[in-house]
């Protein structure tokens, strides 16, 4: 009997050790759908992250507002990184990445789906460029190279990719480049996806007015753009006009908008211009967001999205970090 509470003191000992060299966080998020007053639905996820050194590992509990699914728990991430001789640094596991403007690798910071990779990854810095290079999956031959630098007030992003599974020889590509002057700032962004399909997007913005922000920007779609890795493309559901019941091929979008803060409330809206020479057809569409820090830890948002006569989506959500 004796023995048996040694071990379990060693063991407790043991854990708390581990927790106490460790950096915990958690980070809630709750969307509720809000289209329909008389038919809400919702769904609440849970992150909860650890990190020792250079491991990081961290855990999604998810589950629905309405009915009776229960709870869901999967890996977000799960991964390892060491130094490299001073060079640079290694990373191997499951991962949330993000490049340039993310029309081709993005993680998902608005709608309950994740976006992740299993691969690994080497970085360096190399004569002012941040240099990453990686293969998505080690069971496939998907791999990228992304280099990003700023030069003379320019900020410049570079991706490419290569899928060779099954001799596909597919290649993708991304160039993102952004430049500021004062209180204006313009940005460029061209991307072609595995089939050859292509987005670009044009934007300046203007900044002089206290607590304003004014943009104008222009997209367009060749082809049915769209990457598995990305977000992009997914909708209003993840917080965009890409996809279903977005933007489709051959759309060409217009925007004008505004985004105003002050102590902790934020406001922005945008009025989208969207026309389809192929298609001959025409149509607006309308984005609202309202934002609020309640406190140091929790943030009240809503975003409602409009489009020409078709059913609006309206989400609410509330996040909690600690």
């Amino acid at each position: 009997m004796k023995k048996n509470l040694r071990n379990v003191l060693v063991l407790a000992l043991g854990l708390t050790t581990t927790i106490a060299f460790s950096q915990m966080g958690a980070v809630n998020k709750t969307w509720i759908d809000n289209s329909n007053s008389e038919d809400r639905t919702g769904n609440s996820r849970t992150t909860v992250s650890a990190d020792w050194g250079g491991i990081h590992v961290s855990t999604d509990w998810s589950y629905a507002l309405s009915g009776d699914a229960g709870v869901n728990m999967s890996v977000y991430e799960a991964y390892a990184s060491t130094d490299v001789m001073g060079f640079g640094t290694l990373t191997m596991g499951q991962q949330d990445l993000s490049y340039g403007s993310g029309a081709l690798i993005s993680s998902n910071s608005f709608g309950t789906q994740r976006y992740t990779t299993q691969g690994l990854n080497f970085n360096l810095a190399l004569a002012g460029l941040d240099i990453t290079a990686g293969m998505m999956d080690l069971n496939t031959n998907v791999s990228y190279v992304n280099a990003s630098g700023s030069f003379a007030g320019a900020d410049v992003n570079i991706l490419m990719m290569s899928d060779d599974t099954d001799g596909a020889n597919a290649k993708a590509h991304g160039y993102d480049l952004g430049y500021t002057m004062g209180d204006f700032a313009v940005s460029a962004s061209m991307n072609s996806d595995w089939d050859g399909d292509e987005m670009t997007m044009y934007s300046g913005s203007y900044s002089g007015v206290s607590n304003l922000v004014a943009t104008v920007s222009q997209t367009e779609y060749k082809g049915d753009f769209g990457m598995a890795t990305s977000a992009w493309n997914t909708g209003y559901a993840n917080g965009n006009l890409g996809g279903p019941g977005g933007l489709v091929a051959g759309d060409k979008n217009t925007s004008m908008g505004i985004t105003y803060s002050l102590s902790g409330i934020s406001l922005g809206y945008t009025r989208h211009s969207i026309s389809n020479d192929a298609a001959g057809t025409e149509r607006e569409s309308t984005s609202l967001m309202l934002g609020y820090s309640l406190n140091d830890n929790c943030d009240l948002g809503m975003y409602r999205w409009s489009n020409d006569g078709a059913e609006d989506v309206t989400w609410l959500t509330v996040t909690i970090t600690m």
